[in-house]
């Protein structure tokens, strides 16, 4: 057992940091690691135990970051353990909050990574569970002056979430009719003489005793700050207590201020001058509507922008038929099935699980997952997938994956964890709103003294102090990135675009070149008949189908294949016989039928005349060319060929009118994978290309400063799906490619691949015109309410500041939900 060595006494500027160590067996084992940690700087103290298979150690955080060293570990070759954890944060109202939590999880032990989201209110983390648990992360966010909970499974949570955002909506709803209606009243008590002739006289005679109406104001006021208001103060004044003011400071502190020196003037009026004896009740209550009627818009608008998670979750079965050992069905939830469970699917049910046919026959819609819209016949051992529709037969399908392992669960995954994630555009905003809220109150704080100091009226000074605190909130910039986030990937998933994770939206808009694979990418993958040459017509396909008619190789099957097709019958065969390296030969009918390369049949003496110049001209547009001969006469030719996928040149096409350069990259031969770059309209092939050094051609074209996207489908293309800026992998393909891509085509269709940088682009463009609109509004409006614009008589009532305050986030919210418009790329328009 190995015990912790102290390099150095610890102190107070040292953290201690306990990391569970995976795949040790040995003192040399836990040596190896120990060792590897003493060498890095900021490392004061370090112990492996192998024991306990945990190391134990102290560091400076401003030498070196927790992150640093699980990745240290991980380079001697052991496994540091980590896990990852969404929270549920309830609370959150600004970027400034935002900040706070995210703050508060990077500080707390053992936190490696911690992303918080303003749009879908949660918190993604990684940390060391030797460190710390899921409650002592919720209660983190907590202490920050926020409630939260970790949320479990998919399905549930997105569940549980829509619960709880009607819920709130609903309560906030009741809150701003509450705020609206006595806010109204204290608006008609205190202005309704400006406006209506003879007013002030029915207050008057009405009243029963001096100042009734302004004590009136004062309890409506109060009920609207105390009551609806309480949203803002109490996390506003938590804030505070932290030193870190956000958006709910700011309100409470404008119609805070408000209230308290209205309620002054009726308490002590003594204390004011004759000339400030106002009150601003109304001012304080309606721009706590005001604002509480934004912050339900945007409620309102942030439902709409998770709307893709939850049509994928409405996809999932929530009761499943299962069919037990003794033959009785069973409904039960389908949280309670297991891999190896049978279950019957009726017409019209959708399939619970991803599993296997065992039992019936049905047509089956995929829609929601290739985007076909006929549906596909499925028979006896044939693959099916939850979420999918059976349509008029009955299933008994044996479940082979489950729960959060089936096809569907495993996107919303991905297209939850793309957006909760944080794009590098967001950092310039997070800059700006951590020193924001600090700023505005410290200009609050000017005008305030600076109207004093000019006329002396306390009234004018605390109107535009209170209209600098109110108009300048910060959620615009904080919903500005992951409101178009939200919105961008989840209309990509329903169009087949899967992003893993956020960050290649950006990365992908700013791609100006694009890597194909060869085969299985820009071509079917399997060689077909492309053309045919016969002195006598279906003759030379007939007897080579026949001849070849028992052989696996693909060229074989393309013959058969195109035989097939024509519906030929095809003669038996006789004295079959094959010669390696040449061709095969057997007799039909008493004629000797050969069906080979050139050299076969010119080494039999057979004349090709006119065959030998049509096979060079196919031949050299990168066909591979079979002939067929009976007895001594040359019947013709049949040229074979990887083709193209039908969509192939409009993609390409479509690339190149979006400014970006088109690549191919193949192990095959120069000449054909010429021919079907000319084909296609590919700009440059880098040809005969072995899988390994497919990862290097990345490589090259990005150290000439190019942003490459690599698209592929095989095993051999994972080295440069994981070495591009952008991996991005057809469905269709292996998995191993898709999970080492970025991206993942879902229904397969190379169309998508343009869908994809569409949305990337138009994303990218949403955010900047959002990010745009939120400063632009800031850095126009708090000069104005701090009046500046004064001498030229206009002023910003803090009611009105209210108002646009709460239309910005909902127009950041509106823009950003213009992006649910997004449509597929139509291959058929060609670009």
């Amino acid at each position: 057992m190995e015990t912790a060595t102290a390099v150095a006494p610890p102190n107070s500027a040292t953290q201690a940091l306990s990391i569970d160590v995976e795949g040790m067996t040995c003192a040399s084992c836990s040596s190896r690691v120990e060792r590897g940690l003493k060498k890095l700087e900021g490392i004061s103290q370090a112990g492996v135990n192998l024991a306990t298979e945990r190391a134990e150690l102290r560091f400076d955080p401003k030498q070196i970051s927790a992150t640093q060293i699980v990745a240290a570990i991980q380079d001697t070759g052991y496994t540091p353990v980590s896990a990852e954890l969404e929270l549920a944060v309830e609370g959150m109202t600004c970027a400034s909050c935002v900040g706070r939590v995210e703050r508060a999880l990077t500080r707390a032990p053992g936190v490696l990574e911690a992303t918080v989201n303003l749009a879908t209110e949660r918190a993604k983390l990684r940390y060391l569970p030797a460190m710390t648990d899921a409650g002592a992360l919720a209660a983190v966010v907590t202490d920050a002056g926020y409630a939260a909970h970790p949320i479990g499974d998919a399905t549930e949570a997105a569940a549980d979430e829509a619960d709880k955002r009607r819920a709130t909506r609903r309560a906030m709803g009741r809150d701003v009719a509450l705020a609206a209606g006595f806010g109204a009243l204290i608006v008609i008590i205190s202005m309704g003489a400006t406006f209506v002739p003879g007013f002030a006289r029915v207050l008057q005679a009405t009243s029963p005793f001096a100042g009734f109406w302004d004590w009136t104001q004062l309890v409506l006021a109060s009920v609207v700050l105390f009551w609806p208001g309480r949203r803002f103060f109490r996390p506003g004044l938590i804030a505070y207590r932290h030193l870190a003011p956000d958006m709910n400071s700011l309100v409470a502190t404008g119609t805070g201020a408000a209230w308290a020196y209205s309620t002054l003037v009726l308490l002590a009026p003594g204390l004011f001058p004759p000339e400030a004896r106002h009150i601003y009740f109304d001012s304080a209550a309606v721009v706590i509507a005001a604002v509480l009627a934004g912050k339900y818009l945007e409620e309102v608008a942030k439902g709409r922008t998770s709307s893709a998670i939850r049509k994928l979750v409405g996809l999932q079965a929530k009761t499943a038929r299962r069919l037990d050992a003794d033959g009785q069905e069973r409904d039960i939830p389908v949280a309670q099935l297991r891999v190896g469970d049978r279950i019957v699917v009726r017409p019209g049910e959708r399939l619970p699980v991803d599993g296997t046919v065992v039992e019936g026959r049905a047509h089956v819609d995929e829609a929601m997952l290739t985007g076909e819209p006929l549906p596909v016949v499925k028979d006896l051992g044939d693959e099916v997938v939850g979420g999918t529709v059976d349509q008029d037969g009955r299933l008994v399908v044996e479940a082979t994956s489950v729960g959060g392992d089936t096809v569907l669960a495993q996107i919303i995954k991905l297209v939850e964890s793309a957006q909760t994630g944080k794009l590098p555009i967001q950092g310039l905003a997070d800059r700006v709103v951590r020193v924001f809220t600090p700023v505005v109150l410290l200009i609050a704080a000017v005008s305030f003294t600076a109207w004093m100091l000019i006329t002396g009226n306390v009234s004018e000074a605390l109107i535009a102090a209170v209209a600098v605190l109110v108009v300048a909130c910060p959620c615009a910039m904080g919903l500005a990135t992951p409101a178009a986030i939200m919105v961008g990937t989840g209309r990509a998933a329903e169009l087949g675009v899967l992003f893993r994770k956020g960050e290649a939206l950006e990365t992908l808009s700013h791609v100006d070149t694009v890597l194909f694979d060869k085969t299985g990418t820009l071509t079917e993958g399997r060689p077909v008949l492309v053309d045919l040459v016969e002195t006598t017509p279906d003759e030379a396909l007939r007897l080579a189908a026949a001849l070849e008619g028992g052989s696996e190789h693909p060229l074989a099957r393309a013959i058969v294949g195109a035989a097939q097709e024509k519906r030929l019958d095809l003669p038996q065969v006789d004295d079959f016989r094959a010669i390696a390296g040449h061709g095969i030969e057997g007799r039909v009918g008493g004629r000797l039928i050969r069906v080979g390369a050139r050299r076969f049949l010119e080494g039999e003496g057979i004349a090709l005349g006119d065959l030998a110049d049509r096979a060079a001209e196919l031949e050299g547009a990168g066909r591979t060319v079979v002939y067929v001969s009976a007895d001594d006469r040359a019947l013709g030719l049949l040229a074979i060929a990887d083709r193209a996928k039908p969509e192939a040149k409009a993609v390409v096409a479509a690339l190149h009118k979006r400014g970006v350069s088109v690549a191919m990259v193949t192990g095959d031969g120069r000449a054909t994978a010429r021919a079907v770059a000319d084909q296609l309209g590919i700009d440059e092939v880098h040809a005969e290309v072995l899988p390994q050094d497919k990862a290097q051609v990345v490589t090259d074209l990005q150290g000439q400063g190019h942003r490459v996207a690599f698209i592929g489908d095989g095993i051999n293309d994972a080295p440069a799906l994981a070495q591009a800026d952008v991996g991005i992998a057809l469905a269709s393909g292996t998995d191993i490619a898709i999970e080492a891509a970025d991206v993942t085509l879902t229904r397969g269709q190379l169309g998508e691949a343009v869908t994809a940088l569409m949305t990337a682009r138009r994303t990218l463009g949403n955010i900047r015109g959002n990010l745009f609109w939120a400063f632009f509004y800031n850095v126009l409006l708090i000069p104005i309410a701090a009046g500046l614009a004064a001498p030229w008589g206009v002023h910003l009532n803090p009611m009105v500041a209210g108002v646009a305050m709460g239309l910005s986030s909902v127009f950041v919210l509106g823009n950003s939900l213009r992006l649910r418009r997004l449509q597929a790329f139509d291959t058929g328009a060609a670009g």
